[in-house]
């Protein structure tokens, strides 16, 4: 690589230096750019030189790898690598740079006309690698073809592999090289909601996040999780084993550990592999572990050759995190900004690097083509002749899948800097606009929705504005007021937005709420005594103190003594915010959700929660799990939201999803309202119900905003699965250790805490450490494992 690169003098931040940030780095130094690499780590302390790092054809036998855009586009990617590394190979060589080009050998326990998925992939590599040949004559002698149940197909090709441990040390030292500036530090806050703050301290134009695992932080992606792998390392005395050795893993197979991946790394050393675990992050790892000696000794029975090699004694099993997501790799601009992301690559990271760090180079280039001519709009990013949906989104993490709401139309995102870092990026995809707006208020809105449509030529008729984002529900109703189009209003919407408002309109009814008061600041200023006293007079010694809009428990405080009362009064008496003082209860809290069509109720699902949302904040797990129909309360909780829904004074939306709290007061078993929201529920309930009978909430409540007609379909019963979550906050310290819960129930989890990364107790509800969700058939069963999950630290910290 040349010294003497192109100069534009536009900085690029990298944050990472693995395999994908050295190698972005080094793309984008060699069109002009100047680069400035940030990360705490560096060879060989890095999970890319754990990588068994043989170039594959994706899918990779030891990825996990499906996703259909992401497998697409890395089928490019990896030729870009490919024919890359055949030039650095020839430039450079092998000693110096850790690559080699092997003949890989692929077998199949059938032939592969009636694989099809495995027919599909060979024959798509086929004409773009060299050394292509297939059948079993090409099959070396020291193979027995009778190896568990017999090989009846396989083909080979040349395939290049690395050393990672001499090649992430070339990577670093081309960086160096060629100028690339490199600062050893940790950035770990989320670089959307920081871009301005990044940018300004380093001086550059973009960010391109390569983080890996630590992206859960940098970027708020919570469909990220670990896949584990581990290597064992044996030494290749007399260079016994020259070429790639790989067997898939069966699907049919019910053996976890059935892969046979043997990769010889240089001339001296051979990996074996075939782990893939999702959602394990201890890297504790030997060959005394029963499936990491099923792994080797597997490899040892294909191979003969491997019976006399010694294993490496300095290192004999390596372990590692491969960061991947939910859809694979994220190779993305972050609309409407100057961030980039570059994580996710799973077990290919190696194989993939070059093509994507060409397609950052790429996208950072049209960036700045979009920015030289900011009149020149792209006429296809919206389509005056379609219906135009502006979403809003403020605070809340966004779980709808906006594929489902495509539908023939546009749609734009208008949000907050906070909210934009709260969409998955993987959702980008199906976005037509991104508008920052900042600040985040009805002023600023109205004037960037005028701007779009002046832009784009857009009739009012055919806009609709939504949201299903807490702090925004108001907003949307003040927008369509404002601009005069079609939705609700907000005389309707404040009941829902306001707390103490929601009660005065309840006043007349049959609907119980709790006994209040809003805290007034200029009375406890003057009379503090007498105020406190009037306080404890009214609601009795506990008392529940709230702000009277918001969400997420934040700032809420359980009050049980006239100091507590005394001491919350004089930290608050200057606040500009309004809060509520409540008579505390004490009881069951359930959450209901109704949803409405056309003006009348079409479902209704409820759930029973673990402990009030409140304590959260205190360190304790909060968790849902489902009331089934046949439960004794279900009718009660049914015919409490319709009374409640019926006895709003100023109504209720004709379409959407209406959200209910209340508590079965503890004896009487009465209900008590805490707050009806115009919105799906939080946390983790939406996907429950998706679990549960097969209804997507988020998806719904959008659809029926816009004025679509969704039909609602349940699955059919007998394919009901009963759900639960459990979400746990975040405490102070440094995570030291993570631990995938083990549990009889089917299990997803959403890690939203990384190894190592240092955190800070939960304010809210929106701060989780780690969020799960449980199904199983059978009823009992979950409710013994939601009991475990509510109940057990699945992570430590010092």
């Amino acid at each position: 690589m040349s010294n003497l690169l192109p100069d534009n003098d536009l900085k690029i931040l990298v944050i990472g230096a693995g395999v994908s940030g050295l190698t972005t780095a080094i793309c984008l130094r060699e069109v002009g750019f100047r680069v400035v690499i940030v990360a705490d780590r560096f060879a060989p302390d890095l999970t890319s030189i754990v990588a068994g790092a043989l170039w594959e054809w994706p899918p990779a036998v030891c990825g996990s790898h499906g996703a259909p855009r992401s497998l697409e586009r890395s089928k490019n990617w990896c030729m870009t690598t490919y024919n890359k590394f055949k030039k650095i190979h020839a430039e450079f060589g092998s000693e110096e740079t850790g690559l080699y080009l092997k003949d890989a050998y692929f077998y199949f326990k059938d032939v592969l006309e009636n694989r099809p998925t495995e027919l599909r992939k060979m024959n798509e590599l086929k004409d773009k690698v060299d050394g292509f040949e297939r059948g079993l004559q090409i099959v070396k002698e020291t193979i027995d073809l009778s190896f568990k149940g017999g090989i009846k197909d396989a083909y080979k090709h040349m395939a290049p592999t690395t050393n990672t441990d001499v090649y992430l040390k070339w990577l670093l030292q081309q960086v160096k090289e060629i100028g690339c500036e490199i600062i050893q530090e940790k950035i770990t806050v989320n670089v959307v909601q920081n871009e301005q703050e990044l940018l300004r301290r380093f001086n550059a134009k973009a960010i391109v996040n390569c983080a890996g695992l630590g992206s859960i932080a940098t970027t708020g992606d919570t469909s990220m999780y670990p896949l584990r792998g581990a290597l064992v390392r044996v030494k290749n005395l007399g260079g016994v084993v020259t070429d790639a050795h790989c067997i898939s893993h069966e699907e049919s197979s019910a053996n976890e550990q059935d892969i046979v991946y043997i990769v010889p790394r240089g001339d001296d050393l051979v990996v074996l592999g075939g782990l893939t675990q999702q959602d394990q992050w201890s890297t504790d790892l030997s060959l005394e572990v029963p499936i990491i000696r099923q792994m080797y000794d597997g490899c040892l029975e294909f191979l003969q050759e491997l019976r006399e090699l010694p294993l490496d004694e300095k290192e004999p099993v390596r372990t590692g995190l491969r960061p991947l997501t939910e859809e694979n790799v994220c190779v993305e601009r972050v609309l409407n900004t100057h961030v980039f992301y570059n994580y996710g690559h799973g077990g290919s990271g190696v194989t993939l690097s070059w093509g994507c760090s060409q397609e950052i180079v790429q996208l950072v280039q049209e960036m700045l083509r979009e920015e030289a001519n900011p009149v020149a709009l792209d006429s296809n990013k919206i389509d005056r002749n379609k219906q135009t949906v502006f979403m809003l989104h403020d605070l809340l993490p966004s779980k709808t899948d906006f594929k489902h709401i495509r539908d023939n139309r546009n749609l734009v995102l208008l949000c907050s800097r906070e909210g934009l870092s709260k969409v998955i990026p993987s959702q980008y995809q199906h976005l037509d606009l991104v508008r920052i707006v900042e600040p985040y208020n009805l002023q600023n809105l109205l004037q960037t929705y005028q701007q779009i449509k002046t832009d784009y030529k857009l009739l009012d008729d055919n806009c609709r504005i939504v949201t299903n984002d807490e702090y925004s529900v108001l907003l949307a109703a003040q927008l369509r007021e404002a601009l005069n189009l079609v939705g609700d209003r907000p005389t309707m919407i404040r009941q829902f937005t306001d707390k103490s408002y929601l009660k005065s309109t309840l006043k007349n009814s049959l609907i119980r709420v709790p006994n209040y008061l809003i805290f007034a600041q200029e009375q406890y200023r003057k009379e503090p005594v007498s105020y406190l006293n009037f306080v404890l007079e009214e609601l009795g010694n506990h008392i529940f103190i709230k702000p009277v809009s918001g969400s997420g428990s934040e700032k809420t405080r359980r009050i049980h003594t006239v100091d507590d009362l005394k001491a919350w009064c004089d930290s608050n008496v200057d606040s500009n915010e309004e809060f509520e003082f409540n008579e505390f209860i004490k009881g069951q809290l359930y959450n209901t959700s109704v949803v409405i069509k056309n003006g009348q109720p079409g479902y209704f699902a409820a759930c029973k929660q673990y402990r009030p949302n409140d304590e959260f904040i205190y360190g304790h797990q909060i968790g849902n799990i489902v009331v089934r129909e046949e439960d004794p309360e279900f009718r009660k909780l049914w015919q409490f939201s319709s009374d409640t829904l019926q006895s709003l004074e100023h109504g209720h939306p004709k379409n959407g999803v209406l959200n209910i709290d209340f508590f079965l007061e503890e004896g009487s078993e009465e209900p008590i309202l805490i707050e009806v929201a115009a919105r799906t529920p939080g946390g983790l309930v939406s996907r429950m119900f998706d679990i549960y009978q097969g209804v997507r909430l988020n998806e719904l409540h959008l659809q029926l905003q816009i004025g679509d007609s969704p039909d609602i379909i349940l699955k059919d019963r007998n394919e009901w699965k009963y759900s639960a979550s459990s979400i746990h906050p975040k405490q102070d310290g440094v995570v030291t250790a993570i631990e995938k819960p083990i549990l009889e129930s089917d299990v997803e989890v959403y890690w939203q805490i990384y190894l190592e990364q240092r955190l800070k107790e939960s304010q809210s509800t929106r701060d989780v450490a780690i969020a799960i969700i449980l199904s199983n058939h059978d009823f009992s069963t979950l409710q013994g494992d939601y009991e475990v999950a509510n109940s057990t630290n699945f992570y430590n910290i010092k």
